[in-house]
Formats: structure tokens, sequence, C-alpha cells
């Protein structure tokens, strides 16, 4: 289970997992852990040919952001033409750094999504599951990959 590094959130679960009031949620990890984990490797390389081109593809942003600067006013002197060209400079600027940030989460998934695929062919030694030995609880910072591999499988549609 993740919780954050608390005394409180420790001890609660602790006292919820000897009251009993847990089993559903171990059962569901018990279920979760027993699924085989799979990336379709036509699908993996395919999301890595659409991120080394650089193009935007479905939720893939591009390198660079596509979206044109808007255009100074033709009339510096009018104050509302100048009021929306802050307003859409503003709004570009946000755009901009969305993408970023965009790119930034999309490669993130791509490399824990190559992490996995290289940890199911065998070539890293590295642990998908980790438990947290205080409490003999399993610790699932990593069962979110789950989510993030399944993201990443359906990128393109």
């Amino acid at each position: 289970m993740r919780y954050k590094d608390s005394v409180e959130q420790q001890s609660y679960l602790k006292h919820a997992s000897d009251q009993g009031n847990l089993e559903l949620v171990y059962a569901g990890l018990d279920v979760l852990g027993s699924t085989p984990w799979m990336i379709n490797d036509k699908i993996f390389h395919t999301v890595l040919k659409v991120w080394n081109s650089g193009q935007r593809l479905g939720k893939v942003p591009p390198v660079v952001y596509d979206v044109a600067e808007p255009e100074p006013p033709s009339n510096p002197s009018d104050v509302r033409e100048k009021t929306l060209y802050a307003a859409r400079v503003k709004e570009w600027n946000h755009g901009k750094a969305n993408n970023h940030s965009d790119r930034c989460n999309v490669n993130y998934k791509i490399e824990i999504a190559r992490a996995v695929r290289a940890y199911l062919l065998g070539i890293t030694n590295a642990s998908l599951i980790n438990f947290h030995s205080s409490l003999g609880i399993p610790f699932t910072s990593h069962i979110m990959l789950t989510s993030v591999v399944v993201h990443i499988l359906f990128l393109l549609t």
C-alpha cells in the first residue's frame, strides 16, 4: 500500500490490517500480482517511432510546440487589442509549457514501459514489486506501473 512517510498513516494502516479490514485490498493485490506482465512489442516500437520522429500523433506531443505564436496587434495604441494580444500570448505560453509537461509525462511512461519490457525479457534483475519490511505489507509503489503500461499501450488509440 502506498502512503506518505507518516507515522500516523503507518499506524492507521497497521491497525486496519490487524483488524482484518484490508483483506479485500490484499486479495486485489494478489490478483494484480499474479497477472502476467506483458508489453506489446509492435505497439511499443510504434510509439517509439512516433516519439523519435518528434511529431504530434494522438496523445504523443511534438518536440517543438506546433501552435503559431500570436501576432502582435496591428494598432499598438489600441488598449483593447493590446489586452486581447496579452491574453493570447499568455494562453500560448501556457500551451507551450503544457506541451513540455506532456512530453515529459509521455517520456516517463515510455521509459517505464522500456524498463518493464527489459525486466520481462530478463535483461535486468530489478524487482517490480517491493515489500515494506516493517509491516510485512506489500508496498505497491510499482503497482502503478500496470496503469502506466496500459496507458502507453493505448496512447495511439
